[in-house]
């Protein structure tokens, strides 16, 4: 015979809410194991959905975050940003370029950005 289930479905999801998608988080809330969590995901499509909901709130949250930076000149920020989603424009980084000089390499970091127009 199986045993009941400790929570209901709508329970797990709604502790999904403000975790990210984190498991343990959901899991604390929940005062359970992350394990248990993970089987009610495996189990139940909506839980799964909840999870995947949560992950993306927090992305978005993030790419929020990461357009404040930008916008207040935050130089990381802005090489990232033209590094990932800009590469369709042209802004591109090559990592790792091996150079020798007299027998010994040197690890090198370039960043190639396209040439500004003149205004």
């Amino acid at each position: 015979m199986a045993r009941p289930e400790r929570f209901t479905v709508k329970q797990v999801c709604e502790a999904c809410e403000g975790t990210g998608g984190i498991l343990a988080l959901v899991a604390k809330k929940l005062v359970c194991d992350r394990v248990t969590v993970w089987r009610y995901a495996k189990r139940y499509a909506s839980v799964r959905q909840a999870l995947e909901q949560a992950d993306e709130a927090m992305t978005d949250m993030a790419e929020g975050k990461s357009l404040t930076l930008i916008q207040e000149g935050i130089w990381p920020a802005i090489r990232y940003r033209l590094s990932t989603k800009g590469k369709r424009r042209g802004y591109t980084e090559a990592r790792g370029l091996d150079i020798t000089t007299k027998g010994e390499k040197v690890e090198t970091n370039i960043i190639i950005l396209p040439a500004k127009e003149d205004d």
